[in-house]
């Protein structure tokens, strides 16, 4: 098996890791892999610290023999170090299921790891999200209106899905991967500005960057100071949602109108968010008379005097 440099940069990893995970060394691990820069490096660490891993990959056939490049890209990685892989080759009739081609295509993989997960029997999905994408992020969900949940980053341990490399830039792993000389590919759809991500990605990263060259490592700093509130104010959002809640009943619940309005605005905004609701709806619901009823995605609710009934909608 080749030997790699442990570079300083990337010395921690494993205290980054033991952070997410107690006793990670006896646990088993899914590596979602790409191909890309980043899922190359995240599995070369994986192999350093010879941790117990398996891989998946997916293939959507969007580019052409692009696509077969990335997935023979990782498939002879794996068939070098002797690592199980595990592929899905997505089909013509999910794609003619496709209406938002980057949720479709997340639910897609999301689905088709967590299948191997249970099938494997394995412990947690890794995935290599990095600083550079926590950045993109923070912008999209600032761009949205996003609560302080949503400006306080990528979650780096949740549903079993973990992030070790969240602290580590873009450039970091383009430098290691350079030291290493680990192969890996380019996916030029990144270079069209066809979403946002992408557009942020382009154009505003690397001009804050060359306005502020240090702008990636502040922006670490003070996203950490922002999970650390988060962390408190979520803490604050449940015990408020357990004060208002009179009944619940296999999902639904009835929640006391009258004391959630004497709570201060940016709580009860919190609580009426959880329930799928933004902006202007968010103040129609609060002003709401009696009898009332509003939709999101996730909830139905009308307003009866001093309660607020919700109910869950099915998932389709």
């Amino acid at each position: 098996m080749k030997k790699y440099i442990d570079l300083s940069d990337f010395n921690n990893f494993k205290k980054n890791l033991s952070t997410l995970v107690d006793n990670f060394a006896e646990k088993k691990f899914l590596l979602a892999i790409s191909g890309g820069a980043d899922s190359m490096a995240l599995a070369t660490f994986f192999i350093i610290e010879n941790l117990k891993f398996e891989i998946a990959h997916v293939n959507y056939h969007f580019r052409g023999e692009d696509s077969n490049l990335d997935q023979k890209l990782v498939e002879d990685f794996c068939a070098k170090n002797s690592i199980k892989f595990h592929l899905k080759n997505v089909t013509e009739d999910e794609k003619a299921q496709m209406k938002s081609l980057q949720n479709w295509a997340r639910e897609i993989r999301y689905n088709f790891f967590f299948d191997v997960l249970k099938k494997e029997k394995l412990d947690y999905i890794v995935t290599a999200h990095h600083l550079n994408d926590e950045l993109e992020t923070f912008f999209i969900n600032l761009s949205r209106g996003s609560g302080i949940k949503g400006l306080s980053g990528i979650p780096k341990n949740e549903n079993k899905i973990l992030r070790p490399l969240l602290n580590y830039s873009k450039s970091d792993i383009y430098n290691y991967n350079k030291e290493n000389k680990i192969d890996f590919r380019e996916d030029k759809s990144n270079q069209k500005d066809d979403y946002l991500r992408n557009k942020i990605r382009n154009h505003l990263t690397p001009k804050l960057l060359e306005i502020f060259p240090q702008f990636l490592e502040q922006f670490g700093e003070s996203l950490s100071y922002l999970n650390s509130v988060n962390d408190f104010y979520q803490n604050e959002i449940e015990k408020t949602f357990q004060e208002i809640l009179l009944e619940e009943n296999e999902g639904d619940f009835t929640l006391n109108k009258e004391i959630l309005l004497q709570k201060p605005r940016i709580l009860i905004v919190e609580i009426i968010r959880k329930l799928g609701f933004t902006g202007l709806e968010i103040d129609k619901i609060i002003n709401a008379e009696n009898g009332k009823f509003f939709r999101s995605s996730t909830h139905e609710i009308s307003i009866k005097r001093k309660k607020i009934i919700c109910f869950r909608r099915p998932i389709k």
